[in-house]
C-alpha cells in the first residue's frame, strides 16, 4: 500500500497551490516517491482537471471543494501540503504530520507568512516561500526528506500566543 498526500487550501482561493500539486510533473513525482493516493481540497478555487492517463498508477485521486471537516483526510495523510492557515497548521502539528506550507503571496497583510515562518524557523514545518517554487521539483525532494521536529504542546498557550502576536493582539513581552 502506498503513501497518501493531502493538499488543502481551507476556505481560501489558492489556485497556484492546487494547480502546482495537480500538474503532470507533480503527479509523476508523487508516484516516483510512493504516493499512490492523492486528495486535493481546492476550496473556492478551480477544480483541478486530472486526465485519466495521468491518473494511471494511482489507487485513488480525489478532489473536492469543501467537507464539514478535514480531520479524516489529515489523519490518513503521510504528507500534507497546505496554505498557512492557523487552523490547518495547528491541527497538522497536533497530529504530528509532515506538513509543507506554501505561502500565498497574494494575500494582503499576510499573517499567514509570518505564522509559517515562525513555525518553519522552529523546524516544525517545511515552508515554501513562493507558490512558483512548487514548479521546481528539487524543492519537492527537499520537503519529502525534511524531518520535522515534533511540536511540544506542554505550553498550551504557546501557539495561540504566536498567532496573537502575529495579528497584533499579543503584548510586547510575548514577542
Amino acid at each position: 500500500m502506498g503513501r497518501t498526500l493531502f493538499v488543502t487550501v481551507g476556505t481560501t482561493l489558492f489556485d497556484k497551490l492546487v494547480l502546482s500539486t495537480s500538474s503532470p510533473e507533480a503527479l509523476q513525482w508523487m508516484l516516483a516517491n510512493g504516493f499512490t493516493r492523492v486528495i486535493i481540497q481546492y476550496g473556492k478555487g478551480v477544480e483541478p482537471s486530472i486526465p485519466k492517463d495521468q491518473a494511471a498508477g494511482f489507487e485513488k485521486i480525489e478532489t473536492y471543494r469543501f467537507k464539514p471537516t478535514l480531520e479524516d483526510d489529515m489523519k490518513a495523510a503521510d504528507m500534507i501540503i497546505s496554505h498557512a492557515g492557523a487552523g490547518t497548521v495547528m491541527e497538522a502539528m497536533r497530529m504530528e504530520k509532515h506538513l509543507v506550507v506554501v505561502i500565498n503571496t497574494l494575500l494582503m497583510d499576510n499573517h499567514q507568512a509570518e505564522l509559517a515562518n515562525a513555525m518553519g524557523s522552529r523546524k516544525h514545518i517545511f515552508v515554501v516561500k513562493e507558490p512558483d517554487d512548487m514548479q521546481r521539483f528539487e524543492i519537492w525532494d527537499e520537503f519529502n526528506t525534511f524531518t520535522p521536529i515534533p511540536y511540544e504542546s506542554g505550553d498550551n498557550q504557546d501557539f495561540p500566543r504566536i498567532v496573537d502576536n502575529l495579528v497584533g493582539f499579543g503584548s510586547k513581552k510575548d514577542k
